[in-house]
Protein backbone atom coordinates (compact mmCIF):
# COMPACT_ATOMS: atom_id res chain seq x y z
CA UNK A 1 0.00 0.00 0.00
CA UNK A 2 1.76 3.68 -0.76
CA UNK A 3 0.36 6.40 1.06
CA UNK A 4 -0.60 9.40 0.17
CA UNK A 5 1.31 12.09 2.12
CA UNK A 6 -0.51 15.56 2.84
CA UNK A 7 3.08 17.45 2.16
CA UNK A 8 5.53 17.12 -0.15
CA UNK A 9 9.20 15.35 0.67
CA UNK A 10 12.18 15.34 -0.70
CA UNK A 11 15.42 13.98 0.78
CA UNK A 12 18.34 15.71 2.60
CA UNK A 13 21.56 15.64 1.02
CA UNK A 14 23.31 12.09 1.59
CA UNK A 15 20.17 10.30 2.83
CA UNK A 16 18.65 7.49 1.08
CA UNK A 17 16.74 7.66 -2.43
CA UNK A 18 16.12 4.18 -2.25
CA UNK A 19 12.02 5.00 -1.67
CA UNK A 20 11.11 7.92 -2.33
CA UNK A 21 10.66 10.54 0.30
CA UNK A 22 6.77 11.29 -0.54
CA UNK A 23 5.94 7.37 0.05
CA UNK A 24 8.25 8.09 3.48
CA UNK A 25 6.59 10.95 4.36
CA UNK A 26 3.03 9.44 3.82
CA UNK A 27 4.12 6.72 6.06
CA UNK A 28 5.28 8.70 9.06
CA UNK A 29 2.51 10.92 8.73
CA UNK A 30 0.25 7.72 8.70
CA UNK A 31 1.66 6.76 11.88
CA UNK A 32 1.45 10.25 13.44
CA UNK A 33 -2.04 10.70 12.89
CA UNK A 34 -2.92 6.70 14.59
CA UNK A 35 -0.32 7.43 17.30
CA UNK A 36 -0.60 11.18 17.65
CA UNK A 37 2.73 10.63 17.19
CA UNK A 38 5.42 8.92 15.04
CA UNK A 39 8.52 7.31 16.63
CA UNK A 40 11.39 5.29 15.60
CA UNK A 41 9.92 2.17 16.66
CA UNK A 42 6.74 2.87 15.64
CA UNK A 43 8.31 3.50 12.08
CA UNK A 44 10.20 -0.02 12.37
CA UNK A 45 7.70 -1.65 13.04
CA UNK A 46 5.14 0.00 10.06
CA UNK A 47 8.44 -1.05 8.10
CA UNK A 48 8.88 -4.77 9.16
CA UNK A 49 6.51 -6.52 6.40
CA UNK A 50 8.29 -7.26 3.14
CA UNK A 51 5.39 -5.35 1.22
CA UNK A 52 6.03 -2.55 3.16
CA UNK A 53 7.07 0.46 0.94
CA UNK A 54 9.83 1.25 3.51
CA UNK A 55 10.95 -2.11 3.92
CA UNK A 56 14.29 -1.91 1.98
CA UNK A 57 15.41 0.77 3.75
CA UNK A 58 16.39 -1.15 6.55
CA UNK A 59 18.95 -4.27 6.77
CA UNK A 60 17.47 -7.42 7.87
CA UNK A 61 20.30 -9.60 8.14
CA UNK A 62 20.81 -9.82 11.78
CA UNK A 63 24.41 -10.41 11.63
CA UNK A 64 25.16 -7.57 9.10
CA UNK A 65 22.74 -5.34 11.00
CA UNK A 66 24.52 -6.15 14.48
CA UNK A 67 27.79 -5.51 12.93
CA UNK A 68 26.60 -1.94 11.70
CA UNK A 69 25.06 -1.18 15.01
CA UNK A 70 28.38 -1.87 17.07
CA UNK A 71 30.12 0.26 13.86
CA UNK A 72 27.67 2.89 15.11
CA UNK A 73 28.51 2.41 18.83
CA UNK A 74 32.08 2.32 18.28
CA UNK A 75 31.78 6.35 16.54
CA UNK A 76 29.73 7.19 19.62
CA UNK A 77 31.96 5.78 22.59
CA UNK A 78 34.75 8.12 20.62
CA UNK A 79 33.46 11.00 19.54
CA UNK A 80 32.11 10.99 22.80
CA UNK A 81 35.24 11.18 24.33
CA UNK A 82 36.60 14.28 26.53
CA UNK A 83 39.56 15.67 27.44
CA UNK A 84 39.05 17.30 31.07
CA UNK A 85 41.65 20.42 31.03
CA UNK A 86 42.05 22.66 34.59
CA UNK A 87 42.16 26.28 33.73
CA UNK A 88 44.20 28.94 36.56
CA UNK A 89 41.50 29.17 38.33
CA UNK A 90 41.00 25.12 38.80
CA UNK A 91 37.93 25.14 36.91
CA UNK A 92 37.66 22.73 34.45
CA UNK A 93 36.67 23.04 30.55
CA UNK A 94 36.23 20.28 28.79
CA UNK A 95 36.84 19.50 24.68
CA UNK A 96 36.48 16.28 22.64
CA UNK A 97 39.50 14.17 22.86
CA UNK A 98 38.88 12.81 19.49
CA UNK A 99 38.26 14.26 15.90
CA UNK A 100 37.55 12.59 12.46
CA UNK A 101 40.08 14.14 10.14
CA UNK A 102 38.68 11.95 7.19
CA UNK A 103 37.53 14.23 4.45
CA UNK A 104 35.47 11.42 3.80
CA UNK A 105 32.83 10.84 6.28
CA UNK A 106 31.78 7.39 5.87
CA UNK A 107 35.04 6.53 6.58
CA UNK A 108 36.33 8.31 9.75
CA UNK A 109 39.50 8.72 11.34
CA UNK A 110 40.20 9.71 14.56
CA UNK A 111 42.84 11.59 15.71
CA UNK A 112 43.60 13.49 19.25
CA UNK A 113 41.92 17.38 18.46
CA UNK A 114 45.03 18.68 19.32
CA UNK A 115 47.29 16.95 17.37
CA UNK A 116 44.80 17.51 14.05
CA UNK A 117 44.61 21.08 14.54
CA UNK A 118 48.66 21.08 14.27
CA UNK A 119 47.90 20.12 11.26
CA UNK A 120 47.17 22.99 8.29
CA UNK A 121 45.25 20.57 6.31
CA UNK A 122 43.12 18.49 8.99
CA UNK A 123 42.72 21.71 10.74
CA UNK A 124 41.24 22.77 7.33
CA UNK A 125 39.64 20.11 6.74
CA UNK A 126 37.80 19.99 10.55
CA UNK A 127 36.80 23.84 10.02
CA UNK A 128 35.27 23.20 6.63
CA UNK A 129 33.16 20.65 8.31
CA UNK A 130 32.51 22.81 10.81
CA UNK A 131 31.13 25.40 8.21
CA UNK A 132 28.95 22.85 6.56
CA UNK A 133 27.43 21.81 9.73
CA UNK A 134 27.05 25.57 10.60
CA UNK A 135 24.88 26.18 7.43
CA UNK A 136 22.82 23.32 7.22
CA UNK A 137 22.01 23.61 10.83
CA UNK A 138 20.67 27.50 9.52
CA UNK A 139 19.00 25.92 5.97
CA UNK A 140 17.07 23.36 8.46
CA UNK A 141 16.14 25.93 10.63
CA UNK A 142 15.95 28.80 8.79
CA UNK A 143 12.22 29.21 9.15
CA UNK A 144 11.99 29.64 12.60
CA UNK A 145 12.41 33.87 13.38
CA UNK A 146 14.60 33.59 16.33
CA UNK A 147 17.33 31.85 14.58
CA UNK A 148 19.20 35.02 14.14
CA UNK A 149 18.79 35.76 17.87
CA UNK A 150 20.16 32.25 18.85
CA UNK A 151 23.02 31.99 16.82
CA UNK A 152 24.18 35.76 17.85
CA UNK A 153 23.89 34.45 21.79
CA UNK A 154 25.40 30.96 20.89
CA UNK A 155 28.57 33.07 19.16
CA UNK A 156 28.82 35.34 22.49
CA UNK A 157 28.64 32.63 24.86
CA UNK A 158 31.40 30.81 22.48
CA UNK A 159 33.82 34.49 22.48
CA UNK A 160 33.05 34.11 26.30
CA UNK A 161 33.81 30.55 26.95
CA UNK A 162 37.17 31.10 25.00
CA UNK A 163 38.45 33.88 27.14
CA UNK A 164 38.29 32.17 30.52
Amino acid sequence: MVYQPKRKYEWWDGMSRKVDANVVGGVVEQLEGKYGEATRERFLDASRPEDAPTHCLFEWDDSVAAEKWRLDQSRKIITNLRVVYLNNDKEERKVPAFINTNENRAKPTYESIEDALRDDNKKEIILNRLRGELDAFIVRNQHIEELADILEESAKKVRERRNL
